[in-house]
């Protein structure tokens, strides 16, 4: 049977990944890939604050693109869909939420509302949206049990670059002061399947530091730096971070776009 990972377990592994008192991050995560984890997600969440301390900040991706679309979304009860661990954070009687009703983060600690103020709707993941905001900051970004196809930040190099396919909207429901359901507009984000493209340049480039806590693989970087790579990859090839699936729910008409642009 799987030993029990406890929480000053994983606090030991956090530290020894790179992680220190005061630091800014966004945690992208799989609590299933960390193994048996006594407390579950909510000792993850304590792990996490127990290395940055009173002066760092967490920060969690609370999306719910799959449920406003016919649910309204209220900051203060809808669900994260991604996962357990964001979740355990979100209902922190501590934790700070943007009101963004498809790409809402959550965040707990000094920076928490520097950072998730005025997520405006059609910043999903853009300029001066939190994971921006996280990357000029100096903040890093933690990827727990997952690939960089879960690491949303990349998602604000494509705005940054102003690709051809980051364009258009969506109508999604929201919660209104009086409780009724209002439609808005925010701006889409298209497909993470093809991020991975970005790791062996990242690698060569010496910025990602892998380690292990519990039973899963960890990475930590700098947010600015990955957000220079992609940038720079996209610069150079704007498909770059599309995935090739001819199935895949955005990636062949965002390719049909970039081509009509370059034509």
């Amino acid at each position: 049977m799987t030993d029990t990972i406890a929480r000053a377990g994983i606090v030991m592994d956090l530290r020894a990944l790179g992680l220190k008192s005061g630091d800014e991050l966004v945690v992208h995560s799989s609590l299933s890939s960390l193994g048996r984890v006594e407390g579950g997600a909510e000792t993850v969440v304590d792990a996490l604050l127990d290395v940055v301390g009173d002066k760092g900040t967490i920060v969690a991706p609370t999306f719910t693109s799959g449920v406003v679309e016919s649910e309204p979304f209220d900051p203060e009860t809808t669900a994260s869909q991604t996962g357990a661990v964001t979740e355990a954070l979100r209902t922190r009687a501590d934790a700070v939420r943007s009101e963004h009703p498809t790409h809402s983060v959550a965040a707990i600690g000094p920076a928490a509302e520097t950072l998730t103020a005025n997520h405006a709707y059609d910043r999903s993941l853009g300029r001066n949206s939190p994971l921006h905001r996280l990357a000029r900051r100096d903040g890093q970004i933690l990827l727990l049990g997952v690939g960089h196809d879960r690491n949303s930040s990349i998602h604000v190099a494509e705005a940054l670059a102003s690709l051809a396919y980051r364009t258009g909207t969506k109508e999604v429901l929201v919660s209104g002061d009086d409780g009724t359901a209002t439609t808005v507009e925010v701006s889409r984000v298209g497909c993470g399947r093809g991020f991975p493209v970005l790791e062996p340049v990242a690698e060569q480039a010496g910025l990602l530091t892998h380690g292990r806590v519990g039973e899963a693989d960890a990475q930590l970087m700098d947010g600015e730096d990955i957000l220079r790579v992609a940038y720079g990859l996209v610069k150079k090839k704007p498909g770059a971070l599309l995935c090739d699936d001819p199935d895949c729910w955005w990636c062949p008409e965002a390719r049909q776009i970039l081509e009509s642009a370059s034509e």
